[in-house]
């Protein structure tokens, strides 16, 4: 027992069930709208005067507002039990019910992308008009990538049955996954096995990552054919757009180039150096003549504890309110308002997310909480977000609300560093504190090189995929293993049995890209942490906070420029990488009095 047992979402602030007669009123309505808006400013949009511009968009606001919440509650019912065909078939009346409104409002996107610079320049002179800059600025950013209405509206129509749908399967065949571990723990959800390679007992770690193989491998002929699919319609796709590389519609997206992406990686991979050293020590530490993929989270023995789920509320609660009593007040809400769900139950989707719709919903926190240490700094992760998504809610209409990825893990990160630290403070016994020091910088990997590193598995793989057809079980594999392999050099060894593990990392299926973002948000995070060590003044709080509540009003670069820091210098990289390497050699001093 974890003390997490209880600590549940009530959704029925939502609807009261999956049948609930307000869902479907609500789709109505929403279709009405569509229809509507078609029939008011089909062709229209570019001889709009500002005023009718701005009703236009605010009617737009509000319809994107009302037509979300039955979508958020279908998606969150589905993480709590993925088995439950009545969350499931909302997921897909929620996806069927968008595809068929949105077929009425493709327009709006094309002709929003087709305004010149003079007409927009006219629209903007006026400040009502104006709060819709940049989401017209996004728009017209996709102008070279879109296909004619017809084409647009055909693949909008067939939306519900194309990716979404393999993605969904994808998740279920994940959840569903049971890891046997043998007569006297049986069998575990997949959560839960790998929580177990955190424990002090090598035996334990090892025996759990055979079972966690055996368990991958033996449905992945299923979800190998789904990636497949997956990868073959995004090469389609990005044809289709003209969209020069794999990875240049997920940039364009998170308002970034190509070539800022490139030098994100370039860097990364040219300091994997760090990850050699690193494990070099704990190699030494462990005593041990080599390691394996069941040691690289082995904590050290004397320091391995578990805790509660109201001590690791307490951490963190405390953590955020001696950085700001605003973000400590606000973060409260989540536990006290209920807005977490935190056991790990049978069927439950696993992992860990903040979910948010629109600015008039909160935020709603999942977790599978297993008494870990890491599970209370993954709390002060997801709440990071939470956090970030409420000041974006004070701030912003529905258009600029969600910051984009290169900057939605920042909060986050920032968030569970304030709590490792705080931590770090309170425990006098050396031994554990480099422990807890080894366990920030296995944190930093995971999301820095770990996430690069399947960067560079999903490049090779998508390249792969274009140049030589479907590919088989161990082409993925292989491509799997030698871009994992390349992190971490001679310093620990990955088993054949490792070949399957990306089969149940669902970013590679439910966004193909995305996985960048963690190192950039990683790297961002700890260079305006550090900023924040040196500073610590209220107004450096304060500027930090508001930096958050831009949300996605503004290009990443611009947002940045706001605590004094330019990502576009291309030693931006190296200095957060720097940051990292300092860590590194504070294990290593650390190491050397034991």
């Amino acid at each position: 027992m974890t003390g997490a047992e209880d600590v549940r979402w009530r959704l029925d602030e939502l609807y009261s069930s999956p049948d609930d007669p307000a869902i479907e009123r609500t789709l109505a309505e929403a279709l009405e709208f569509a229809k509507k808006f078609d029939r008011t400013y089909r062709g229209r949009i570019a001889e709009l005067s500002p005023a009718e511009f701005t009703a236009m968009m605010e009617s737009l606001e509000q319809h994107y507002v009302s037509s979300a919440k039955p979508g958020l509650y279908a998606h969150l019912l589905h993480s709590l039990d993925t088995r439950d065909h009545g969350a499931g078939r909302l997921v897909a009346r929620n996806r069927e019910s968008a595809a068929e409104r949105g077929v009425h409002l493709v327009f709006f996107g094309l002709e929003v992308a087709a305004l010149t610079d003079e007409q927009c320049e006219r629209l903007f002179a006026d400040p009502r008009a104006a709060r819709y800059r940049h989401a017209v600025e996004q728009e017209r950013r996709y102008r070279n990538h879109q296909l004619t209405e017809v084409e647009e509206r055909l693949l909008t129509e067939i939306s519900p049955t194309a990716t979404s749908a393999w993605s969904r399967l994808f998740e279920e065949l994940c959840a569903a996954v049971r890891v046997d571990l043998g007569a006297d723990r049986g069998e575990v959800p997949l959560p839960v096995a790998l929580a177990m390679l955190r424990e002090a007992d090598r035996g334990l770690r090892e025996h759990a990552s055979h079972a966690v193989g055996r368990a991958l491998r033996a449905d992945v002929r299923t979800r190998a054919y789904i990636f497949n699919v997956i990868l073959q319609d995004k090469a389609i796709s990005d044809r289709l757009r003209k969209y020069p590389t794999w990875i240049s519609s997920r940039n364009l997206g998170n308002e970034t180039s190509d070539e800022a992406v490139q030098a994100l990686v370039e860097a990364v991979t040219g300091r994997y150096d760090l990850v050699g050293r690193y494990y070099r020590v704990k190699r030494r530490l462990l005593g041990l003549d080599q390691l394996h993929e069941w040691d690289r989270y082995a904590p050290l023995e004397e320091a391995t504890r578990r805790i509660g789920w109201q001590d690791a509320r307490d951490m963190v609660l405390s953590s955020y309110h001696r950085f700001s009593t605003r973000a400590g007040r606000i973060v409260e809400d989540f536990f006290d308002r209920r807005w977490i769900d935190a056991p790990v139950l049978e069927g439950k989707e696993g992992g860990a997310y903040c979910a948010f719709a629109t600015p008039d919903l909160h935020p709603f926190v999942m977790m599978n909480f297993t008494g870990q240490l890491n599970d209370a700094l993954t709390l002060a992760h997801e709440l990071g977000h939470g956090l970030h998504d409420v000041l974006a809610a004070e701030r912003n209409h529905i258009f600029d609300y969600h910051p984009p990825l290169t900057l939605a893990e920042t909060a986050s990160v920032f968030g569970e560093t304030l709590t490792f630290d705080a931590v770090m403070a309170q425990e006098p016994d050396p031994r554990v504190r480099l422990s807890m020091l080894c366990h920030q910088v296995e944190d930093a990997f995971a999301t820095i090189f770990r996430q690069v590193a399947m960067n560079r598995f999903e490049d090779a793989v998508h390249t792969a995929r274009r140049s030589e057809g479907e590919l088989s079980i161990e082409q993925i594999g292989a491509l799997w293993q030698d871009r994992v392999r390349a992190m971490f050099g001679d310093s620990l060894l990955l088993t054949d049995e490792h070949d399957v593990w990306w089969s149940y990392v669902e970013h590679f299926i439910h966004a193909p890209g995305y996985v960048y973002a963690y190192a950039f948000g990683n790297l961002l995070a700890l260079s305006i942490y550090q900023r924040y060590r040196e500073l610590g003044t209220p107004a450096f709080v304060d500027a930090y906070l508001d930096f958050l509540s831009y949300g996605g009003s503004m290009a990443p670069a611009e947002a940045v420029r706001r605590v004094g820091m330019d990502i576009t210098d291309p030693g931006f990289w190296d200095a957060g990488l720097d940051i990292l390497a300092g860590m590194v050699s504070q294990v290593e001093q650390l190491a050397s009095r034991i």
